[in-house]
């Protein structure tokens, strides 16, 4: 498939451009720092531009078959970008995006200690993320939105737990990016939770 990966210079990004390659896949970064982006891969496509801009995102899009979103920043740029991408994609024909969101916008399914740390130390980033998720789930696109535990650098392990609906969310929870990309890529290539907001965590 040739995906295209938007924050595919951040932490998470960057291991989601090596999985999908690594997997075989076709990969386009659109990026604002091209140098940022290590290019020795044939299978790879750098595109420099704005994820917020509907024009750079059409160039972008170009062959794609899904789009896998680890976009984070300050301000509006979730939200901005969620109605870039919803343009962007129903007009170039591409159904199917995943993107990366964070545990603590689950507000909801966490204990009140948790809900009252989170939401001083990070509230405009949940605001933010809120708003360009129901962009999302309003949208007729075939879209996944994902809900990792605290992410650590470490190794992957290769095991990955959905958290039931309805199961709390902790702090102690953890799991490596390496394992979240891993788990985007094969989520963009398949469909089993298109149209699914789902928690990850590591597994035991």
């Amino acid at each position: 498939m040739n995906l295209l990966v938007l924050g595919a210079t951040g932490r998470t990004g960057r291991l989601v451009v090596e999985q999908a390659l690594a997997a075989g896949h076709t990969v386009t970064a659109l990026v604002r720092s091209p140098e940022k982006v290590a290019n020795g891969n044939a299978n790879l496509r750098v595109v420099t531009g704005s994820a917020t801009d509907k024009s750079d995102l059409a160039r972008a899009l170009e062959g794609a078959d899904a789009v896998i979103s680890t976009l984070g920043g300050k301000g509006s740029v979730i939200e901005d970008s969620s109605q870039a991408i919803v343009a962007a994609a129903r007009a170039a024909g591409v159904s199917r995006v995943v993107v990366l969101s964070s545990w603590v916008v689950e507000q909801d399914r966490m204990d009140v200690v948790s809900r009252l740390l989170t939401g001083i130390a990070m509230g405009p980033v949940i605001k933010d993320k809120n708003a360009g998720e129901q962009v999302l789930r309003q949208s007729d696109l075939e879209w996944t939105i994902v809900y990792p535990s605290v992410l650590t650098d470490g190794p992957a392990n290769g095991s990955v737990a959905v958290v039931p609906e309805g199961a709390k969310r902790r702090m102690s929870q953890r799991i490596s990016r390496a394992d979240v990309a891993t788990w985007l890529v094969e989520a963009a290539v398949g469909d089993q939770y298109s149209r699914r907001m789902v928690g990850i965590t590591g597994g035991s």
